[in-house]
């Protein structure tokens, strides 16, 4: 199990939503397209749980965050309508795999209420995740 695996392993998922919109990854260069929609990507990743008695195997847990930004102005069903195509992606239970690491699934994401942000509304979604060595 690595973070780079894991990391991996979310962003193929997320990835597999039809239409792609632009994303911002984390640590890459990325301008907006006025008017367009695109998403904010965050991997943020808990302190691990060491298990069993010999602390041979390792819980490492986080959240990937899924932040949607469409027009501001423009309403809100468009962008609810994208948040539930992310929730539903990653509708549990499911394992995802990527370099031989596997990533758990085990509670549906959340889908935070919009907010104005700057120029746009911004939808958070939060999915849950997890994965042992």
């Amino acid at each position: 199990m690595t973070i780079a695996a894991i990391q991996a392993a979310l962003e193929s998922r997320l990835n597999g939503i039809s239409p792609a919109i632009a994303t911002a990854w984390p640590n890459v260069a990325f301008t907006p397209a006025i008017g367009t929609p695109w998403q904010r990507v965050r991997l943020m990743i808990n302190n691990p749980i060491d298990h069993a008695v010999s602390l041979d195997i390792t819980e490492q847990r986080g959240l990937l965050e899924i932040i949607l930004h469409y027009p501001l102005g423009a309403g809100a069903a468009t962008a609810n309508a994208r948040a539930q195509a992310v929730a539903t992606r990653f509708t549990p239970p499911q394992t995802l795999t990527s370099g031989g690491t596997n990533v758990e699934i085990l509670t549906t994401p959340h889908i935070a209420g919009g907010i104005a942000l700057d120029d746009w509304w911004a939808v958070p979604i939060t999915v849950q995740w997890r994965s042992f060595s």
